[in-house]
């Protein structure tokens, strides 16, 4: 916990003392000090005093054994091992539930975190979370901002409205000549796009998707690098392939995630619903090939002579699509990447070790990025430091 959470966390005891009519001379200067510190301490004061309100939570203080609900807070933290401490969500409810009697702060010190962040705002207002955003390159090469060309048909095929480009869904499977187009979606972007058979696509932050204007013969093919979700329009004549260069899935009408980003060691399709079959690849040709049903994921890293077929929850990894960041278990090496793509940004770690430390919660995608750096510290052994858009991350206790 760092010292900023610290001190939130007294504040909060002092200013219950205040309200109970506890607060001592000494404390009471120590609390107007704090206050007249900064005008936003004044705001975290005013917030949280509003906040404290005895009367309302005495019965459901009278209803809890503050000693029970700490010991059962204590014995969730101690069964993690160090490296692999998962957020406990469920931390806050018992927290709040004792914040009056034994000033844990648990619900004040979210306030106040939600009031104040734990770096300079100075700092903070250069990392903002992504927006839609994508440039469209055709087949000729020429390039189109779609942030700036808004309700526009583009090359008489695609029209860009409310962040989506959506392309003519007739003549399809034609015998006519397609044209290439490709999607390419920026760090701290994303966008939606619909193709010409009615196939939804979500693309993801730094990431591209090559696709025909129109598709043309047996399958439709697409080429993606990065990461998107899938919804495909049901064809039972004609297969959708998404090409990654180390897997390729197929498909005939399904909703599923790939994830296959050049600087990742691991590629990963993820099925939610229908089935998929898969073939992973490399340098010799196709290594393996299968079949997945709903809640289950092939992951590959890269060079393996075979791939890893695992059960999962899938809707975590269509998170993102809805808003949110959801890691389960997941290594903070990858989630620093994700957040790099994501807010623009450049982690550091002061060792690897610091790389393979797990997490485990659920995060809004659109939140400030100190709202997310608190959660990570807040849920793991490490603590951040920003200097302008670079983020080092390091352990708490080195």
């Amino acid at each position: 916990m760092n010292n900023h959470t610290k001190e939130y966390i007294k504040i909060s005891e002092l200013l219950y003392r205040k309200q109970s009519g506890l607060l001592s001379e000494k404390e009471q200067v120590e609390l107007d000090e704090w206050e007249k510190k900064s005008e936003e301490n004044k705001k975290i004061v005013s917030r949280l005093s509003s906040a404290i309100k005895l009367e309302e939570k005495q019965l459901q203080y009278d209803s809890i054994d503050p000693k029970n609900a700490w010991q059962n807070i204590e014995s969730q933290i101690s069964a993690q091992k160090p490296k692999e401490r998962k957020l406990l969500l469920n931390f806050m409810k018992y927290a709040a539930a004792i914040v009056l009697p034994l000033a844990i702060g648990g619900l004040l010190v979210y306030q106040a975190m939600n009031t104040a962040d734990n770096y300079s705002d100075a700092i903070v207002e250069q990392i903002v979370p992504g927006t839609n955003k994508a440039t469209l390159v055709l087949a000729d090469g020429s390039t189109i901002n779609l942030e700036e060309q808004k309700d526009t048909l583009i090359a008489g095929k695609a029209l860009n409205q409310n962040n989506k480009l959506r392309y003519d869904a007739s003549g399809q499977l034609a015998q006519a000549e397609a044209r290439w187009h490709k999607l390419v979606v920026p760090v701290g972007g994303e966008y939606k796009l619909e193709l010409a058979d009615g196939t939804t696509v979500w693309i993801n932050s730094d990431s591209e998707l090559r696709y025909t204007d129109q598709f043309v013969g047996k399958e439709r093919i697409v080429h993606l690098k990065g990461n998107a979700i899938f919804k495909v329009e049901k064809d039972s004549e004609h297969p959708f392939i998404v090409k990654t260069d180390d897997m390729d899935v197929r498909v005939y009408g399904t909703e599923f995630s790939v994830m296959a980003y050049p600087d990742e060691a691991k590629v990963q399709t993820t099925l939610l619903e229908g089935s998929v079959g898969v073939a992973l690849k490399n340098k010799a040709g196709v290594v393996q090939t299968s079949m997945i049903k709903p809640n289950m994921q092939v992951q590959y890293y890269k060079g393996d002579v075979k791939g890893e077929i695992r059960e999962v929850e899938a809707y975590k990894y269509f998170g993102w699509r809805d808003g949110k960041f959801q890691f389960d278990n997941e290594e903070l090496g990858s989630i620093m990447r994700k957040l790099e793509r994501w807010y623009g940004v450049k982690f550091f770690a002061s060792n690897q070790d610091v790389l393979k430390i797990r997490f485990s919660g659920e995060m809004k995608r659109f939140d400030d990025f100190s709202t997310i750096l608190n959660l990570l510290e807040y849920g793991t052994d490490i603590e951040f430091d920003v200097h302008g858009t670079v983020v080092t991350a390091r352990s708490a206790y080195k």
